[in-house]
C-alpha cells in the first residue's frame, strides 16, 4: 500500500517539479549555416594499400589518461543519486543524432533494469529529421549533439504551437583526424577552410596537397584526401559552422561517408585521408589533430578534460530536446528518464560509452526539485502525514 501511495504522491510531485519557464531553456547558439550540398564522390577510392595496424604510441600517456579519466569520475560524483520509484509503466521514443543512439541505448537498458515494463524506441537518421518528428509528434525527444539556433527554435516552437525544452545530458565533440603515421599533429582553422572548403574565404589558395600545408611532410605532393559525413550529421554541421561557415564542401578529393565512424575508419586506412569524426569514435589508427581557434597561437587538443570545460574550439552539448504540454511541463514519465540521465547513475553510463558529463553545477534547476522530491518522498514511510514533504514550485526564479 505503501509503495501505490508512493507512486501516485511521486507523479504529482513530479508534475509540479516539471513546469518549466521558457527562462530556463539553454542559451542562444550561432546563426545556423545552409545545409552542405549532397555531393558524392566522383573519383574512385585512393588505390594505395591500406596500411598495416602497427603498435603505437598513444597521443596520451596511460598516466594521463588515468589521471583524466579519475577527474571525469569525481565530476561524475557531484551528480545526485538516483533514487528509484516503486514502478514505471509506458513507451519513450528517442529519434536523432546517430552518434548519441548507442549511448542512448545504454542508458534505457540501465533505466530498463529499473522498469521493465517501460519500453524504448531508439532511433539515428541525424538531428534534423529527429526535430521534424518532434513537432509532428512522432517521438518524445529529439537527441541533437550540436548547438540550435535561436531561428531553429523559434521555427520549432511556430510549427508545433507550444514550447520546447533542451537538456543538455553530456558533452562532446567534433574531431579533425588523419591516419596514425601522418607525422602532422595540429592545424589552424583557417588551414581546415583552406583544405575543406571550395570558396577558401580564409586562404588565398585553396590548399591541396600534404606539401603546402607542411613542406615537410613525407607525403609531399600527394593530394589530400577529404572525408566527412553527410549534412545530417551534427558532427559535419559543428565543423561547418567553426571552419567554413556558409561555405560548402570542395568537390576536389572529396568522399562523401555515411556516418562520422566511417570517416574515422577511412583515417584509419588511407595514408592521405584527413576526415571529420567524432570524439567517441576515435581509434588507435586514427590520430585526432590539436585544432587552433586563434590564428596558430594556442592549439588544444581533444581531450576530455578539454571538451568537458570547452576549451577544445569544436566542442559541442549532447542533448536532447522536447515539447512541453500547454501548462510547461514533462510527463512524470520522462522527467524520471532525465532525472536518471543527470543522476551520478545515468552521467556514469554516458562517459563509458565515451562522453564527457555535462556540468553538475548547471542542472536544471526542475531536475534539482525532482532530485528533491524523489530523495524527500524516500522517507515517507517512517513521517507522520504532518512531517510529510509538500510538492515543490515551480518559478522562473528558481535557481539551477
Amino acid at each position: 500500500m505503501n509503495s501505490i501511495v508512493q507512486a501516485l504522491t511521486l507523479s504529482s510531485v513530479l508534475i509540479g517539479a516539471a513546469t518549466i519557464s521558457q527562462t530556463q531553456t539553454a542559451s542562444v547558439a550561432p546563426q545556423a549555416v545552409p545545409t552542405t550540398p549532397n555531393i558524392s564522390a566522383e573519383k574512385p577510392i585512393p588505390t594505395q594499400p591500406l596500411i598495416p595496424a602497427l603498435s603505437t604510441t598513444p597521443d596520451q600517456s596511460m598516466e594521463t589518461k588515468l589521471v583524466i579519466d579519475e577527474e571525469m569520475t569525481k565530476i561524475i560524483y557531484e551528480f545526485p543519486d538516483y533514487v528509484p520509484v516503486p514502478s514505471w509503466d509506458g513507451s519513450i521514443t528517442i529519434g536523432g543524432s546517430e552518434t548519441m543512439a548507442p549511448t542512448l541505448i545504454a542508458v534505457s537498458e540501465a533505466f530498463n533494469r529499473l522498469y521493465p515494463n517501460v519500453k524504448f524506441n531508439i532511433r539515428g537518421g541525424g538531428s534534423d529529421g529527429a526535430l521534424q518528428a518532434l513537432i509532428e509528434g512522432k517521438c518524445d525527444f529529439a537527441s541533437v549533439s550540436r548547438n540550435m539556433s535561436e531561428a531553429e527554435i523559434n521555427q520549432i516552437e511556430i510549427d508545433s504551437s507550444k514550447d520546447i525544452i533542451e537538456i543538455e545530458i553530456g558533452r562532446g565533440a567534433a574531431c579533425v583526424y588523419v591516419n596514425a603515421d601522418n607525422p602532422i599533429t595540429q592545424i589552424t582553422r583557417e588551414q581546415l577552410n583552406g583544405i575543406f572548403s571550395i570558396t577558401h574565404s580564409m586562404t588565398k589558395e585553396p590548399i591541396f596537397s600534404w606539401k603546402e600545408l607542411d613542406p615537410a611532410s613525407p607525403l609531399g605532393q600527394e593530394w589530400i584526401s577529404l572525408y566527412v559525413a553527410d549534412e545530417r550529421s551534427s558532427t559535419t554541421r559543428t565543423f561547418v559552422d567553426f571552419a567554413m561557415p556558409n561555405e560548402r564542401f570542395t568537390t576536389s578529393y572529396f568522399y562523401l561517408e555515411p556516418s562520422p565512424s566511417s570517416v574515422v575508419n577511412a583515417c584509419c586506412a588511407y595514408k592521405t585521408a584527413i576526415g571529420v569524426g567524432s570524439f567517441r569514435h576515435r581509434q588507435p589508427r586514427a590520430k585526432a589533430l590539436a585544432i587552433s581557434a586563434d590564428k596558430g597561437k594556442t592549439f588544444v587538443l581533444p581531450t576530455s578534460t578539454t571538451i568537458f570545460s570547452s576549451q577544445y574550439p569544436l566542442s559541442r552539448p549532447l542533448q536532447l530536446v522536447a515539447v512541453l504540454d500547454k501548462q510547461g511541463n514533462l510527463s512524470p514519465l520522462l522527467l524520471d528518464f532525465v532525472r536518471f540521465i543527470l543522476s551520478e547513475t545515468g552521467q556514469d553510463e554516458i562517459h563509458e560509452d565515451g562522453y564527457t558529463p555535462t556540468d553538475p553545477k548547471n542542472l536544471p534547476a526542475f531536475i534539482v526539485r525532482a532530485h528533491a522530491a524523489a530523495a524527500a518522498l524516500q522517507t515517507l514511510p517512517n513521517q507522520s502525514k504532518s512531517e510529510q514533504p509538500s510538492a515543490p514550485s515551480a518559478t522562473s526564479t528558481d535557481a539551477p
